[in-house]
């Protein structure tokens, strides 16, 4: 077996999912890391539920043009803040509003995969010059980019 097939196999999305992580996932991430690590500690360490950041809830409603409206509440610990911007896409409107609330991130890399009936978002994000892998997953590829912003966001602001 040939060192790319052997990182591939030890791959803890791979082995769930029957397909790799992208590439340069893989390539920045320590092969070691892959031989021990669960599909939990996987989630845990690149989709993590917990955060200083909570989604409450999250809407998109057609502008005039091109541009939509967005609409977001957030916790940030114990406060709950509303947000809004008219942007092109979800991404650029999430970005502009966790900027707005203090959580400022630059997405350097972006990955979308088709699981089954889900859609799984990769992103690499980073902060003060610290630069973060993280995952969302959800049947809507709007919503997985949404999850996979928001946990690079409390990756980087743990």
């Amino acid at each position: 077996m040939n060192a790319l097939a052997s990182s591939f196999a030890t791959d803890p999305f791979d082995a769930r999912f029957g397909c790799a992580l992208p590439r340069t996932m893989r390539d920045q991430i320590a092969e070691s890391t892959w031989h021990s690590m669960t599909w939990t500690a996987f989630t845990d360490r690149f989709s993590p539920t917990t955060g200083p950041l909570r989604l409450g809830s999250w809407t998109g409603t057609k502008s005039t043009g091109c541009k939509i409206e967005f609409d977001a509440t957030f916790g940030i610990g114990d406060t709950i803040i509303a947000c809004a911007a008219t942007t092109y896409g979800p991404i650029e409107a999430l970005t502009s509003m966790l900027h707005d609330a203090g959580f400022r991130i630059e997405i350097l890399s972006f990955h979308q995969q088709i699981i089954g009936d889900e859609t799984a978002t990769f992103i690499l994000a980073e902060h003060d010059g610290r630069r973060e892998w993280s995952m969302g997953m959800a049947a809507d590829a709007d919503l997985s980019s949404i999850r996979a912003v928001l946990a690079g966001a409390n990756i980087l602001y743990r």
